[in-house]
């Protein structure tokens, strides 16, 4: 009968804990149902429900955590997950997701911790991944990056994303914002709509407004879009983000590509799938490569590398190629999304590669056809929580990305990128008298950019961003081109860069080298003035010991000729009628120490008797060496060699009553090997290397100073056409290429460039391109000589 008081409090105990459990259970059924679907604001109360009744419940933790971790706020997560993975029966998976929480708050101790132990006890490859990433992060956070990015003032406490440029002024994004819905759509189920906003003067994004396409998807929101770059197709994303809920894999996002035509008011018409979508895979985040003719975009497509990958596919005729996987080092075990090309380079994010925390951006360069390299866009364009969608105007230095960092205005948010940069404005002048020379063409295409249009004023102001290195192409019609060499620092320094173009018809070249030697001296500076309009202009010689200046008829010039380790040479020079383009001749600098500069007594030119304009000379002493001999004639006449003096000095000597004709003199037996290859892709090939032992050269008609009858600034022509490089010169059609024009060849490297030269006009030159390509060199195109490289015009 003692019993029976300890019988009834158990069955007390029962009848009252009974509700209590029920409760539990009912509200675990109903918030994992609503995990299941990705509804994670509602879990998130359910799972609170749940935790009242059984707050130490390892699911309810761990689920709750994960929730919080999808809704970006990472702290409630945390404190979540802390409690979790004290629990026995914890899901091992929650050691990881803890690990991207902690990374996400800037704790990579602390994160780098929890990686190690899903290292040990679940994954060792994923775990090492994301704990090495602790430690790049912790290198990465404080370093510079060269990028500003600030946040876009039309931002709002809803999502706003996938922006990009269209046109020259605008942007088409998506948000998540209410005020702007088209008046009877707006269900009161969360989604997102298409706005454009116009670049402002201050460079921010204007008010925004309704995109009006004349469209509406079906079973979900258009965007992020991609306008080809004649804005005459469109390629958008079917997305079903949630407001409130991270744009990542996990959290159940659905995506679809279809495009369609844009009419000239801006409507869609004719839309239809991507021929490639799944039913069992998304595809999305599609963008347009530079010419319009193909796509990449992102998808977790089967036999991929890890969730979502990269892939590219071409426009061929009206339907797209099968795509193509970018490969394992864009590509990862994690998730790629969000690609952008943008010519050069491929910019995309990931939450697999070393990065700062959640998706980082990265850019990666193709070589050769591959994809090689990948490298991290640094700690601004990139931070702790979600980067993407990155894109980037090169010519006006303006970007976007978006991010649900900390300090934004709402769950995703819009940045503005721009990289440090040098503000530089080019003045162009006519290099004969100092005046403005209008409209001339500035070609970025080895920066890696398209060309532009000077003013009617000679001016032109762009920014250059750090870290370039390349070299601009100014030309005009009528002018020989000039190369700007281009390197900056980005430290937003104020630049006038004065440019001289020379008119064709008004140039002259000269050439320097060293008295004793006779070797041509490269990096001699020039300068003339003109004594009548006291304008100035600078040149250097080229490899070849050539430079160019620009004389108008019957004026006088000023020269100054400067170079270390040698006496300055200075000296008027009177232009009669413009007919004797040889009156600069060549000119012999004797070393010693500048005596110009220093007040001392100028020297006056040295002119050099093997090449001196109009030849005739008394004879040279040869120094000794190797050189190329190419004939023996009865007379010493040079004119005919014209063609190889960029190559070395052409002399004759006498022996007997024939003049041996040399090409030289070269120090090396290397050098003049090199030689000889050029000059027998020029054509002559009987030609071969003797040992100079040191004689006297003829008196004789020398070849003029004018050291490249290729060259745009010869009077035989300004422009070239490139037919082909061959590794084999030999299997050259030299016969059917002579019938467009003067052949002439280079050597670039182990290839022999094949050209037709002596081109007077671009027009001709267009002309005889044309004539190659029918006549069957296909990748023929024009050149023009600058400084001894050839500079593609088109």
């Amino acid at each position: 009968m003692r019993l029976y008081p300890i019988a009834l409090l158990a069955a007390l105990f029962f009848l009252c804990s009974t509700p209590v459990a029920a409760q539990f259970r009912t509200a675990m059924k109903t918030a994992n149902k609503q995990y299941d679907i990705n509804a994670y604001n509602l879990a998130v109360q359910s799972y609170l429900a749940a935790l009242e009744r059984r707050p130490d419940d390892p699911e309810a933790l761990g689920k709750i955590a994960d929730s919080y971790r999808h809704l970006n706020m990472m702290e409630d997560a945390a404190r979540y997950y802390s409690q979790a993975v004290r629990q026995r029966d914890i899901n091992k998976q929650h050691f990881l997701e803890f690990g991207h929480v902690l990374r996400a708050l800037g704790r990579y101790d602390e994160a780098k911790q929890w990686y190690d132990t899903y290292a040990r006890d679940v994954n060792q490859m994923v775990g090492q991944q994301y704990s090495q990433s602790c430690d790049f992060a912790k290198q990465q956070i404080t370093a510079t990056s060269g990028f500003t990015v600030v946040p876009e003032l039309l931002n709002t406490p809803s999502s706003d994303f996938g922006p990009g440029i269209v046109g020259n002024d605008q942007v088409v994004f998506n948000s998540a914002r209410t005020d702007l819905t088209a008046p009877g759509t707006f269900s009161g189920a969360a989604g997102n709509s298409l706005l454009v906003a116009t670049i402002g003067q201050d460079r921010f994004l204007a008010i925004p407004y309704l995109l009006r396409n004349g469209y509406t998807v079906d079973g979900g929101n258009p965007g992020p879009v991609s306008y080809s770059p004649d804005g005459t197709m469109v390629i958008f994303t079917r997305n079903n983000f949630v407001d409130g809920t991270r744009q990542i894999p996990s959290s159940g996002m659905q995506l679809a590509l279809f495009q369609a035509n844009v009419t000239s008011s801006g409507e869609w018409n004719n839309v239809r799938p991507y021929p490639f979508n799944g039913s069992e895979y998304s595809t999305g985040f599609a963008t347009f490569t530079p010419d319009g003719r193909g796509i990449y975009f992102a998808s977790d497509r089967p036999d991929g590398f890890g969730g979502y990958d990269i892939y590219v596919s071409y426009l061929v005729g009206n339907s797209w190629s099968t795509p193509e996987n970018l490969g394992p080092v864009v590509n990862s075990p994690g998730n790629e999304i969000t690609p952008f090309f943008d010519g050069a380079n491929l910019f995309f994010s990931s939450d697999w590669h070393h990065g700062l925390g959640g998706f980082d951006v990265f850019r990666s360069q193709p070589e050769n056809g591959r994809w090689t390299q990948i490298f991290h866009m640094g700690a601004a364009v990139n931070s702790p929580r979600d980067d993407y969608s990155y894109n980037f105007d090169d010519t006006r230095n303006l970007g976007y990305v978006v991010s649900n960092r900390t300090g934004g205005s709402g769950n995703e948010d819009i940045y503005r990128v721009t990289r440090s940069a040098d503000n530089i404005t080019l003045v162009i002048k006519n290099a004969a008298d100092g005046s403005p020379v209008a409209n001339a063409v500035v070609d970025f295409v080895e920066c890696g950019e398209g060309a532009y249009q000077a003013g009617a004023e000679g001016l032109y102001t762009f920014q250059a961003m750090q870290g370039l290195n390349c070299n601009l192409v100014i030309r005009k019609d009528g002018y020989v081109s000039a190369m700007v060499p281009l390197a900056t620092t980005g430290n937003g320094e104020q630049k006038e860069v004065i440019v001289n173009l020379t008119k064709i018809n008004e140039t002259y070249v000269g050439k320097v080298v060293d008295y004793a030697t006779r070797i041509p001296l490269q990096g001699v500076k020039v300068k003339v003035t003109n004594r009548t309009t006291g304008s100035q202009s600078e040149t250097t010689t080229d490899v070849n010991g050539d430079y160019y200046v620009a004389m108008v008829p019957y004026t006088t010039y000023d020269y100054l000729i400067a170079n270390p380790g040698y006496q300055d040479i200075i000296f008027g020079l009177p232009v009669e009628d413009g007919r004797n383009r040889s009156v600069l001749g060549v000119i012999g600098m004797q070393p010693g120490t500048s005596s110009a500069n220093n007040g001392g007594t100028p020297v006056t030119p040295n002119p050099v008797t093997p090449v001196t304009p109009g030849g005739g000379g008394t004879g040279t002493t040869v120094q000794p060496g190797y050189a190329v001999q190419l004939a023996a004639l009865s007379k010493a006449d040079l004119s005919r060699f014209g063609d190889l003096s960029n190559l070395g000095q052409v002399y004759a000597v006498q022996d007997g009553s024939r003049y041996k004709v040399r090409l030289g003199v070269f120090t090396t037996r290397e050098q003049a090997d090199q030689a000889l290859r050029n000059v027998k892709g020029r054509g002559y090939n009987d030609a071969f290397i003797v040992t100079e032992a040191g004689s006297t050269t003829a008196g004789g008609n020398t070849p003029g100073p004018v050291t490249n009858p290729t060259n745009p600034v010869s009077n035989t022509g300004a422009y070239m056409v490139q037919l082909a490089a061959y590794s084999k010169p030999e299997y050259f059609d030299r016969t059917k290429a002579e019938t467009m024009g003067t052949i002439t060849s280079r050597q670039k490297n182990n290839l022999t460039v094949m050209l037709v030269s002596n081109i007077a006009t671009l027009a001709d030159a267009r002309s005889i391109r044309q004539r190659a390509r029918t006549a069957g060199w296909n990748g023929a195109f024009v050149v023009q000589d600058q400084n001894g490289q050839l500079i593609k015009v088109e």
